[in-house]
């Protein structure tokens, strides 16, 4: 295998365009890699045609022994596939893994993957999958095991199932079923895909955090140490208790990544208060967390913790549920978006810490975004436009979070509408009592992880049906040029199109979205290889604690 491409294969007559738009400055870094990756070309060989420095390893030795003890809220189990949130993912990842890892770096590492590669048109991929891997009850790992994931993820029947939406391109056109040749295994340990219409962002969503790669006796169960009693990573379970704690211990039987450092990991849940995160570290209850919102910082430092931040494409969303009065009416959601100032919400709400955003979830961190200029706030026009629609006594209920930055975000918003006019109050609800409905809230505030490009988020979120569809928004239009969108490998190409569909969502006003988040995470100085993510994943395998 070259050091150039995850193959053997030549370098994809596409890379090298996407290196000269990245030497060029058309691509920022983590759009460069994030394309390279469907290419099948390794971080190292995008360094390589991108000019850029081969990272260097830490050369600290790295201790044996010891348990990490993490503050994160413990969130209720489901079968993975339809995951929600990244917290039961960082548990599951370190019993069950991923075919590919989005790194730290925003790079994507093969993992249960030995390789990949896209052909030349990107409507067929071939998997190698990684040979020597070996379920914990001693099962060799293999195609099949990979095509029973596939086709689970696939399967459209299942309720809340977002999966079926990252693999659309393998579906046939109504979604529902996929195609008779979608998946073929080519020997044991090598599958090929032949999609539909070519799909970029394949390889981002099979890292996305509800791809768990599941043992084939696995039965659907939302019972973790059932669901995770077999798996390839280097930890076992041994406890689950919602809303309370986890835990998993190294696994005696050997791991094929080699040495794992670690003896086990806890998970504490301390709430969405701070303050009593804060206070167990001071009180020696924990070593790291998953995350410090900004205004906690200095006071986590005070504690004695390390804090690493990296900016990101995490964001809160404020959705109008079109499903609900007088969401339905589109001046209404326009007139909601004109009377928010979003820097704003940003310098109130979050201490500035990330950058402002423009109401149509796709940023400048992603590869396929389209400036289309930025939200200009207007509070006389969205006045007007409330009158025109009839609902100037209307009283708007924007629920929350209670956790700190959502909220104070949140009532930032809320002041503005009240200068402009609007009738508002605040509903601020336990994060357990939101989780159960929120995707049903008429009008209400959402966390949403970073992803590598906008298309996932397009599909995902505002796709006609789509799996995680809060908004209620369904646009023929828009359907049809974000399927024309995903096809396109260009990225400046496909920029062209993007800016449609922005454009699309900021005419309707879909959303309100203030900012992108910079995200932070504190820990001891003790604990070695644990670091910030954009997607605040937590890869256990790398972490050590110093003796």
């Amino acid at each position: 295998m070259s050091d150039t491409m995850l193959t053997e294969r030549s370098i994809h007559p596409l890379a090298e365009g996407t290196a000269r738009d990245f030497r060029e400055g058309r691509l920022n870094r983590r759009e460069f890699f994030a394309t390279m990756a469907a290419w099948g070309v390794s971080a190292a060989g995008a360094c390589a045609l991108g000019g850029l420095p081969t990272p260097v390893a830490a050369q600290e030795t790295p201790v044996k022994g010891g348990t990490l003890r993490v503050a994160m809220l413990v969130k209720a189990f489901r079968d993975p596939r339809l995951f929600e949130w990244t917290e039961p993912a960082n548990i599951a990842a370190c019993c069950n893994e991923y075919l590919v890892r989005w790194d730290s770096d925003f790079t994507f590492q093969p993992q249960l993957l030995q390789s990949w590669e896209a052909s030349d048109d990107a409507k067929t991929y071939t998997f190698n999958i990684r040979q020597g891997v070996t379920w914990s009850n001693g099962d060799p790992f293999t195609a099949d095991d990979v095509i029973f994931n596939l086709t689970r993820w696939a399967d459209s029947s299942v309720e809340g199932n977002s999966f079926v939406a990252r693999l659309a391109a393998l579906m046939d056109a109504d979604g529902k079923a996929l195609l008779p040749n979608a998946i073929e295994k080519v020997d044991d340990h090598t599958i090929r895909l032949n999609l539909r219409q070519p799909d970029i962002a394949l390889i981002a969503n099979l890292s996305d955090y509800p791809a768990v790669i599941l043992h084939p006796s696995y039965d659907g169960s939302d019972d973790p140490m059932k669901a995770l009693a077999i798996g390839t990573g280097p930890f076992e379970l041994v406890a689950f208790e919602t809303g309370v704690r986890a835990e998993v211990k190294r696994r005696e039987s050997a791991w094929w990544g080699g040495e794992v450092h670690l003896d086990g990991v806890v998970w504490t849940d301390y709430g969405t208060d701070s303050t009593a995160m804060i206070a167990a570290f001071s009180a020696g209850e924990v070593d790291a967390n998953y995350q410090t919102t900004p205004d906690f910082l200095d006071l986590m430092e005070g504690a004695g913790t390390v804090n690493e931040g990296i900016a990101t494409a995490q964001t809160l969303v404020v959705r109008l549920n079109q499903k609900n009065a007088p969401y339905d009416d589109v001046r209404v959601r326009r007139a909601l978006l004109l009377a928010v100032d979003n820097q704003k919400v940003l310098e109130l709400g979050y201490g500035n810490a990330g950058l402002v955003a423009a109401n149509h979830h796709v940023g400048p961190m992603h590869e396929d975004f389209a400036d289309i200029g930025p939200a200009v706030p207007d509070p006389s026009q969205a006045a007007a436009l409330m009158a025109e629609a009839g609902q100037t006594e209307h009283e708007f209920d924007l629920i929350s979070q209670e956790e700190e930055w959502q909220a104070a975000s949140c009532d930032a918003i809320a002041e503005q509408m009240r200068t402009a006019g609007l009738k508002v109050k605040r509903t601020m609800l336990p994060g357990a009592t939101f989780w159960n409905d929120w995707d049903k809230y008429p009008f209400s505030a959402s966390e949403w992880a970073g992803r590598p490009l906008g298309v996932q988020v397009y599909m995902l979120a505002y796709k006609s049906g789509g799996p995680w569809s809060e908004t209620a928004f369904s646009n023929a239009e828009f359907d049809t040029l974000l399927d024309q969108a995903t096809s396109i490998a260009d990225a400046g190409k496909r920029s062209e199109v993007m800016a449609k569909l922005q454009q699309i969502m900021v005419d309707q006003g879909v959303i309100l979205q203030p900012y992108w988040r910079s995200v932070y995470r504190s820990y001891l100085p003790k604990v070695k290889g644990y670091g910030a993510h954009q997607s605040f994943r937590q890869f256990m395998d790398r972490v050590w604690i110093e003796a």
